[in-house]
C-alpha cells in the first residue's frame, strides 16, 4: 500500500488563457468547469502514468506568484491559485501534478478588453468554475469581483466530483 505525502491538495499558482469557452492552459488544453484536469501522458508519447520522474509530463504550477512574474508567464493571460493532487512531482520552483483545478482566478487590470455591456456574458465563463474571481488594479490590492459563496452551495474540495450548480449572482 502506498501512503500519499499529502492528504489535502497542494495550492500553487499558474497562468491560463481566457476565451469565450473559459480557461485553457498555455498549450491550449481546455479546463472544463466542475471537472479536474487530468495530466495527459500521451503528449510525451511514452505511455506511462503522468507525471513521473524523468519525464516532462504533468500539470505544471509554480510555487508562488512572484515566480510566475519573474519568468514572464504572468503576462500571458489570467493567473490564480490552483489545487494540485494525485501523483505530484515537486521541483525547485513548483510542481507537476496528476490532477488540477482552479482555486481562484485573478484578472489583470488589462485582461478585460471588452465593453462593459459584454462583461456579464464573458465573465459567466469564469463563474462556472465556482471559484473566487478578483480584478488586480494597477496600484492597489485585488478587488473581489465574484465569490464562490455567492453562487455555489458547496463546501470544501469534494464538489469537484459533482456537476456545478448554475451561477446565481454576479457581483459586478
Amino acid at each position: 500500500m502506498s501512503i500519499p505525502d499529502h492528504i489535502s491538495p497542494i495550492v500553487a499558482y499558474r497562468v491560463w488563457q481566457w476565451d469565450s469557452l473559459g480557461l485553457k492552459s498555455l498549450n491550449n488544453e481546455q479546463w472544463f468547469p466542475g471537472s479536474a484536469l487530468e495530466a495527459n501522458a500521451s503528449r510525451c508519447g511514452k505511455g506511462h502514468a503522468a507525471p513521473t520522474d524523468g519525464c516532462t509530463c504533468g500539470v505544471y504550477a509554480a510555487r508562488d506568484l512572484a515566480h510566475l512574474q519573474e519568468i514572464g508567464y504572468a503576462r500571458y493571460g489570467v493567473n490564480g491559485e490552483v489545487y494540485l493532487w494525485g501523483t505530484v512531482v515537486e521541483h525547485q520552483l513548483g510542481w507537476r501534478a496528476q490532477y488540477a483545478y482552479p482555486k481562484s482566478i485573478v484578472l489583470p487590470h488589462d485582461a478585460i478588453p471588452f465593453k462593459l455591456s459584454e462583461a456579464e456574458s464573458r465573465l459567466e465563463t469564469l463563474i462556472m468554475y465556482g471559484v473566487d474571481i478578483f480584478v488586480m488594479p494597477v496600484a492597489s490590492p485585488p478587488i473581489q469581483l465574484w465569490s464562490k459563496q455567492s453562487g455555489l452551495d458547496r463546501a470544501g474540495f469534494d464538489w469537484l466530483i459533482e456537476k456545478p450548480a448554475p451561477p446565481r449572482v454576479l457581483l459586478f
